[in-house]
C-alpha cells in the first residue's frame, strides 16, 4: 500500500502517478508488460476499478497500450504525449539530468522568443498590463523563494497568453511544469536573481519592439539554462514540487 498524497485528488490519479513515474524512470521499459491487475491491486492496496482507471489514464497519455491478448504494454518513447503536464512532470522527477535540461531549453528557445515577438506586436493594452504586473510580483517576491518561483512562472505565462495563439498556450503548460521543477533545483543557489534580463524582455514588449523582445528572451533563456546546469552539477534535487 502506498502513502496517499493529499495533493492528488483521486486514488486512481495517485496510482497513475506511481506507475507513470516507474515508466518514465525506465523501471518499466518500452515493450514491457505491466503486472497483471490482481498484482497491482495487491501492490497498491486498491480496488480493481482504481487500477483500471489508472491504466486508462496512462493509456490516454500514450504511455501504455491495453490489449486483451498481450495485457498492458509500455509503448515506445516516441509514442508518449511528452507535452502532457503529468508525463513531463514524471520525466523531470524521475530523470532530471543534463540531457532533459538541454531538451527543455531547446524547446523553450524554439517558441518563447517568438511568443515575445507576438506579444509585442499583437498584445492588447490589458495583456501588456498583465505582463507588467507579473514582473512587479517577481520583484516584490524576490526574497521569498517559493513565491518568487510562482511569480517567475506567471511572468512567462503572461507573455505566452498575450500571443493569443492557442497552441502556444498549450505548450505553456509544459513550461509551467518545467519551471517549477527547475526552480526546485536552483533555489539552493546562493546567487541573487539578476533582474536585468527580465527588465530587458519587459521593456521591449511594452515598447512593442518585437525583434528586441525576442532577442532579450533568448538571452534570458541562455542565462536560465546555465543556472540550472550549474545547480545540477552541484548535486541531485533534494525535493521536487
Amino acid at each position: 500500500m502506498f502513502e496517499r498524497d493529499s495533493a492528488i485528488s483521486t486514488m486512481s490519479a495517485q496510482v497513475a502517478r506511481i506507475i507513470g513515474t516507474r515508466i518514465a524512470s525506465g523501471e518499466f521499459r518500452p515493450g514491457d508488460t505491466l503486472p497483471i491487475e490482481s498484482e497491482l491491486c495487491q501492490a497498491y492496496g486498491v480496488s480493481r476499478s482504481t487500477i483500471r482507471e489508472a491504466v486508462k489514464n496512462l493509456a490516454a497519455k500514450r504511455l501504455v497500450e491495453v490489449s486483451p491478448k498481450v495485457g498492458t504494454r509500455v509503448l515506445p518513447f516516441a509514442d508518449w504525449n511528452l507535452l502532457d503536464q503529468d508525463v513531463l512532470s514524471w520525466r523531470l522527477n524521475a530523470q532530471f539530468d543534463e540531457r532533459i535540461v538541454e531538451d527543455l531549453y531547446e524547446m523553450r528557445q524554439c517558441f518563447e522568443p517568438r511568443a515575445c515577438f507576438l506579444a509585442a506586436r499583437d498584445g492588447s493594452a490589458e495583456d501588456l498590463d498583465r505582463i507588467r504586473r507579473r514582473y512587479a510580483d517577481l520583484v516584490a517576491m524576490l526574497n521569498q523563494p517559493a513565491l518568487a518561483a510562482g511569480a517567475e512562472t506567471e511572468f512567462h505565462l503572461a507573455i505566452i497568453a498575450a500571443t493569443h495563439n492557442g497552441l502556444f498556450v498549450t505548450i505553456g503548460g509544459a513550461v509551467k511544469t518545467a519551471l517549477r521543477v527547475s526552480f526546485s533545483l536552483t533555489q539552493r543557489s546562493a546567487k541573487t536573481t539578476d533582474l536585468a534580463p527580465y527588465e530587458a524582455v519587459l521593456s521591449a514588449i511594452l515598447e512593442r519592439r518585437g525583434e528586441a523582445a525576442a532577442e532579450a528572451m533568448r538571452r534570458l533563456l541562455d542565462l536560465s539554462r546555465q543556472r540550472v546546469l550549474e545547480a545540477l552539477a552541484r548535486g541531485p534535487v533534494a525535493e521536487r514540487g
